[in-house]
């Protein structure tokens, strides 16, 4: 049995697409789905001479009926689904946290947009904070993972990239898809006056090439036998393309159904957090993306 779903709703298109997702997410799992929807207490509205200031009373019943809705569209997307609806008088971003402590998985929307290039407040909190995997929802991609459809990783030596293996594999597993599981490496830059300075750079640069190599290698290799013994029929495709991580990830994500992050990694995908690799592949990532934290699965 894995534990609930939660998903943000508030009725704009993007949370209708992070609604879709996350039903058949749950659905495909056995889970059951909690729709939030969190308002907080906005200041008195005035008009003329009349200000009024909600009570937290009635702004719970508004927030509840909207989660209501959320739920009801999900049930009539899968009507065997186990859904409740939670209205919430408080911020969207804490109410979230709060409830990934008891989640497997938090997922939200976001409006993507080339000329934005922020990731917005409840987005940013959730992957810094959330207690458990978190799915960003966004692109204008409506597929749905499974075969055709792959799930995306990247790996590395760290614990933090183990979890969102096992996240990805798991993922996979549940809908027959492939899994591509990704460890970019790079070497050191070689400037053209450094051979002048010191004869021997040259030779230094590529061990060290080859060194961050086998161990993109050395990763593979590690992965393929977890996920081997997690989940033996997931049929798992390896890639060590030379280049920045999130450079990397992005193109080998390209027509993919999930894309599946680690933070604070090491080796490979070093500095795999949010505000850097993490932060860089969810402005401009096309497809949903997971983001797993330390305290993820």
């Amino acid at each position: 049995m894995y534990g609930p779903v939660v998903v943000g709703y508030d009725e704009s298109a993007e949370a209708g697409s992070a609604l879709r997702w996350a039903a058949d997410w749950a659905s495909a799992r056995g889970a059951a789905l909690v729709v939030v929807y969190a308002v907080s207490p906005p200041p008195a509205l005035t008009w003329s001479s009349v200000s009024l200031t909600p009570t937290p009373d009635v702004l719970g019943r508004a927030a509840q009926r909207i989660a209501q809705r959320g739920a009801d569209e999900a049930r009539r997307r899968h009507p065997d689904l186990e859904t409740r609806a939670l209205g919430a008088v408080g911020s969207p971003a804490a109410e979230l946290v709060a409830m990934s402590q008891s989640a497997d998985l938090v997922v939200v929307g976001r409006r993507v947009s080339r000329a934005d290039t922020s990731l917005g407040s409840v987005s940013f909190a959730l992957g810094m904070h959330a207690r458990c995997p978190v799915t960003v929802v966004q692109g204008s991609s409506t597929e749905e993972i499974g075969p055709g459809r792959p799930v995306v990783v990247g790996v590395d030596t760290s614990q933090p990239s183990t979890r969102a293996l096992k996240f990805a594999a798991s993922a996979a597993s549940a809908t027959g898809a492939e899994l591509v599981v990704v460890s970019a490496w790079s070497g050191p830059r070689q400037e053209p006056w450094m051979a002048d300075l010191w004869p021997d750079s040259r030779t230094a640069a590529a061990r060290l090439s080859d060194g961050a190599s086998g161990r993109a290698a050395d990763s593979l290799q590690e992965a393929v036998l977890l996920v081997d013994g997690w989940f033996p029929d997931v049929r798992v495709v390896t890639r060590a393309p030379h280049g920045l991580a999130q450079e990397v990830l992005l193109e080998e994500s390209e027509g993919a159904g999930l894309l599946v992050v680690g933070s604070r990694g090491q080796g490979g995908f070093a500095g795999l957090e949010l505000g850097s690799v993490s932060r860089a592949i969810l402005r401009e990532a096309d497809l949903p993306v997971a983001v797993v934290r330390d305290s993820g699965i």
